[in-house]
């Protein structure tokens, strides 16, 4: 998703639990990537961490992997910046993490 080619025109973009391992920069990349495949009343649908900052983690794989935290006003302002208008981010408590789930619609 930073470097490949998305073929065609798509009526959505769906990423679950993938997106929360890109820096921030490389986030706002694939938003505005991911609004230039899409059609006119197209969705970017996506789930991230929900917090501040960033961090590496073992947990699960046993392998590291890098995870950005999110704010709600914070991806409403990326969002934004990316040609997407936020249609709703519903904050989910998980059992060991809070997450937010997030739909755009193409703007």
């Amino acid at each position: 998703m930073r470097t490949g080619q998305f073929n065609g025109t798509y009526d959505a973009v769906v990423a679950n639990a993938v997106l929360l391992h890109l820096r921030r920069d490389e986030f706002e990349f694939v938003a505005r990537k991911s609004r230039g495949v899409v059609g006119a009343e197209g969705i970017f649908a996506f789930t991230v961490k929900r917090g501040d900052g960033t961090s590496w983690s073992k947990a699960k794989l046993g392998l590291p992997r890098h995870f950005t935290f999110w704010q709600e006003d914070q991806l409403r302002q990326v969002l934004g910046r990316s040609g997407w208008e936020t249609l709703s981010i519903d904050a989910v408590v998980g059992p060991t993490a809070d997450w937010l789930h997030v739909i755009a619609r193409a703007n």
